[in-house]
């Protein structure tokens, strides 16, 4: 569990509030650790939810970086280094965000429904990918380019 303390500066400094459920996770089960992939971020610990957010919203960037998150949309677990979930705070129940090698999704997606889908064990690619929506996703520019055709062979021993 985590202190009122801590979900309150988390709220202050995202400037919403956290919702409802993922309060209750955080201030009555655990502060992170739990959930699908590899669990909920901590809130301030480690690589923790209030950490990433105000250190990605204020690192400088380079040209060919992604443009940062908006405002209230912060890292909530990964499944590993190049991809997660991001939650938006902005939305009442928390609505979901696929970050995947680089490139983010918004998603027709609440945390409350994230949650069920990944207890009932279908929160897979193929459940997510219909949920992608247009509006605030970004998809880098090398998503249109053409990868140059595999040189790699099996070798004869395997």
């Amino acid at each position: 569990m985590t202190s009122l303390a801590a979900v309150e500066e988390v709220e202050r400094v995202v400037g919403h509030p956290m919702p409802p459920l993922v309060r209750r996770l955080y201030l009555e089960i655990a502060d992170g650790g739990i959930g699908p992939f590899n669990g909920f971020y901590p809130l301030r610990d480690g690589p923790g939810m209030l950490t990433d957010y105000v250190e990605f919203l204020t690192c400088e960037s380079a040209p060919t970086d992604p443009p940062p998150t908006p405002a209230g949309v912060l890292f909530f677990c990964f499944e590993h280094a190049m991809s997660g979930m991001l939650l938006d705070f902005r939305h009442p129940e928390g609505q979901m965000w696929l970050w995947d090698q680089g490139d983010r999704h918004k998603l027709d997606l609440t945390f409350p429904q994230w949650l069920e889908a990944w207890l009932g064990g279908c929160l897979t690619d193929q459940f997510l990918e219909p949920r992608k929506l247009q509006d605030e996703s970004w998809v880098g520019s090398w998503v249109c380019e053409e990868l140059p055709p595999s040189t790699f062979e099996v070798p004869d021993s395997l």
